[in-house]
């Protein structure tokens, strides 16, 4: 009952003349007063609708009103009673106070100590109901405050969660790289030819992500560049169609002589007519062999036919391992 709110007041006494009086003197505009002649009446009454006060006549006919605070708690908890009485026997007053009323009252009645009497009880109640509605304010505010923190901090663990796991794939996947590019360097080191260079390099790029077929090309001594070999898995492609989908590439590099991604069906037109059906889904990764700034004097041409298509990643190797390719080459010559 916080402050505001109508009390609900329940006077139960068997005379209809106490009632009535009882009932006038305690009305106001913030207290609700329901009576009840009996036990029985006052039961069902406190069972429909809960009292925030009771006003208990001792004895009730043949019922006492004892029995009625009793049964009214079971149900609505510790309601406060005020308990009257015309009797002056001991025993019936040592049960009434054990019942802890909030005050017990004789006959005839003092109407103005028991108007101050519930309202000074209301009042308390009201100020205790306002402390527990208050306190349980402040708790379901802390509760707030606590579940936002909380599911804050699992949001900012989640984040540094997935943070260094993609920190650890990213060096993971650096360190992945670095090795193969050390691997491969060695392979260069012990290669007597180009084309254990050019092996070297297809194997490289087959073993990290899948099937490659291409072509090799180096400079003969009019600068020009021309297929010295044919790499495939299972087997290489014809060399009509090899020497078709290179030799537009040789003006490319020449140009901007820098490792490059073609989508061949999409820059259909680059390449002669004859291999157009061949071209769609055909991705192609062109690494320029270029020892020295200026100094062209390789291709490598490699390509996949419409399975995984050439990444970043691929691009990012071969931009790592075209000056050693290239120093290879030329080593090997």
């Amino acid at each position: 009952m916080t402050s505001g709110k109508v009390a609900h007041v329940l006077v139960v006494d068997d005379e209809p003349d106490l009632r009535e009086l009882l009932a006038d003197a305690l009305g106001s505009a913030d207290l609700e007063i329901a009576t009840a002649a009996s036990a029985r009446e006052a039961i069902d009454q406190a069972a429909q609708c809960r009292p925030d006060l009771l006003i208990m006549d001792l004895c009730l006919g043949g019922d006492s009103g004892l029995d009625v605070i009793d049964r009214v708690r079971e149900r609505s908890g510790d309601v406060p009673a005020v308990v009257i009485t015309g009797l002056g026997d001991a025993s019936a007053l040592a049960a009434a106070s054990r019942r802890r009323p909030v005050e017990l009252m004789t006959k005839p009645l003092d109407l103005d100590r028991l108007r101050a009497t519930v309202r000074g009880e209301i009042d308390r109640c009201r100020r205790r109901d306002d402390r527990v509605h208050q306190r349980a304010h402040r708790l379901r505010r802390i509760a707030r405050d606590i579940n936002f923190q909380r599911r804050t901090a699992q949001g900012k663990l989640q984040t540094t969660c997935a943070d260094l796991t993609c920190a650890y794939r990213t060096l993971s996947g650096q360190l992945t790289l670095q090795n193969a590019v050390i691997g491969y360097q060695n392979t260069l080191i012990a290669a007597q030819n180009d084309d254990h260079v050019f092996a070297s390099l297809f194997r490289l790029f087959a073993g990290r992500s899948g099937p490659v077929y291409g072509v090799a090309m180096v400079c003969d001594e009019a600068a020009h560049l021309n297929i010295i070999g044919r790499f495939g898995v299972p087997k290489p492609d014809d060399l009509p169609f090899c020497d078709r989908l290179a030799a537009p590439l040789v003006e490319l590099v020449l140009a901007s002589p820098k490792c490059t991604i073609i989508d061949a069906g999409e820059r259909a037109e680059l390449f002669d007519p004859a291999i157009a059906r061949r071209l769609p889904g055909l991705t192609i990764l062109a690494l320029p062999l270029v020892p020295s700034p200026g100094e062209l004097i390789g291709l490598a041409v490699m390509y996949r036919k419409g399975e995984q298509p050439f990444t970043d990643a691929d691009l990012g190797l071969a931009e790592m391992i075209a000056l050693p390719t290239a120093t290879a080459v030329r080593r090997t010559d």
